[in-house]
């Protein structure tokens, strides 16, 4: 007499004798190998932005990207009419215990920004399209500040391995390249935070 469930045991004991042992070749991807397009600003920063605001007088427009930047506490940088441009000096952003800050989109973010320091830069990128319409793009960079971690070689090392990053710059492996101990690594784009800014432009227009 056949019997379905002694079958379907079998079945499964046959599969993982043949599948269960098999061994997975190592991985010749190092944690290291990435894009290195994605280290540099540029590369983020030519992404679309998450929301954009669209008016037909450039001056309210501009008015308005001047004034939700220092809402959100944000120092100008440039600013340039005859591209549309505006920037902000980067800022350390929110933690935890910062609740009356709001230069993070989500508390993901907030969290992050709390273990580790974090920067952001907002990007108010204007242009004009076929109907006449001046649109307005926010971007936001988010970078992650990176520190090089002191070799210690001898027992005498020992005392400075926590004082903090050393002046200057170290070699790299290839001999031939200098980085600094330290430095910002981009790290994406904050979408949350462009909605977040693209609303309170319209806002600020609506008034």
């Amino acid at each position: 007499m056949f019997d379905a469930k002694k079958f379907a045991c079998g079945l499964a004991v046959i599969a993982l004798f043949l599948f269960g042992c098999a061994t997975k070749p190592p991985s010749t991807h190092r944690a290291t190998d990435i894009d290195l397009a994605t280290t540099q600003p540029f590369y983020w920063l030519d992404k679309p932005s998450a929301a954009t605001v669209g008016n037909f007088q450039f001056q309210p427009l501009w008015g308005a990207c001047e004034k939700v930047a220092r809402d959100y506490l944000f120092q100008l940088d440039r600013q340039d009419y005859r591209l549309g441009l505006i920037t902000t000096k980067p800022m350390i952003s929110k933690q935890l215990l910062e609740p009356w800050r709001k230069d993070a989109g989500t508390f993901h973010a907030v969290l992050a920004s709390s273990l580790a320091t974090i920067r952001r830069t907002v990007r108010f990128e204007i242009d004009r399209d076929d109907a006449g319409l001046y649109v307005v793009k926010p971007k936001v960079l988010v970078e992650r500040e990176t520190i090089l971690e002191r070799r210690i070689t001898s027992a005498s090392q020992y005392r400075t391995a926590f004082s903090g990053p050393a002046v200057g710059s170290r070699t790299a492996l290839d001999q031939e390249t200098e980085i600094p101990v330290v430095y910002w690594t981009p790290i994406g784009r904050d979408s949350e935070m462009e909605i977040h800014i693209a609303t309170a432009i319209g806002n600020k227009l609506k008034k």
